[in-house]
């Protein structure tokens, strides 16, 4: 009994102190997301994709290998409009990594598909809390709101996330299509 006490404990102590190692490794992680926004910000066109396609890389990689198969899994159901099978994958990430802003992101998309725009919002909010600068979940606000025929609020989301992402082009042209049909009554 006395030789696993002794496991336990070294099992224990290296657990307690990775825990406690965690957030100097999610601050790192959170800098090199804040130098990258900053960057993307500033880019120019021919540089501005190639930085949101580095970002979008650090979102999707949650520091867990079983967390990132259920959102690969997830999004893979909705490549194939399989919104039931992808919100319920997500929900098992979120489960395993609550901290994980993808998870919701993913998750809110699949409750778009299935018309479930309170808890598409309420994933998005999760999303955004976690990382204010998350411009992809931005972009769908944006869409839900534009779907809630709340047209003001579509194009103030869509100007905050063209504020974090100035060439991000689908976003560009959902703002212009929207002003272009609602922007006089919008605001």
């Amino acid at each position: 009994m006395k030789r696993h006490t002794s496991k336990f404990k070294y099992t224990f102590v290296t657990v307690a102190c990775l825990c406690a190692a965690f957030p100097v490794f999610s601050q790192g992680f959170a800098d090199d997301l804040t130098e990258l926004y900053r960057d993307l910000r500033d880019a120019d066109s021919t540089v501005s994709d190639k930085l949101a396609a580095e970002i979008r890389f650090r979102w999707k990689t949650s520091g867990s290998q079983t967390v990132d198969l259920l959102v690969t899994r997830g999004t893979d159901a909705l490549a194939r409009r399989d919104a039931v099978a992808a919100s319920e994958h997500l929900t098992a990430a979120i489960g395993f990594a609550p901290e994980f802003a993808t998870a919701y992101l993913e998750r809110a998309k699949s409750y778009v598909m299935l018309d479930m725009l309170g808890p598409a919002v309420a994933d998005l909010k999760s999303a955004l809390d976690l990382d204010p600068n998350y411009f992809d979940a931005i972009a769908v606000l944006g869409q839900v709101f534009e779907r809630l025929g709340e047209f003001e609020l579509a194009l103030r989301t869509y100007e905050q996330a063209l504020a974090l992402y100035p060439h991000f082009t689908e976003v560009q042209s959902a703002y212009d299509a929207l002003n272009q049909a609602h922007g006089d009554t919008a605001l």
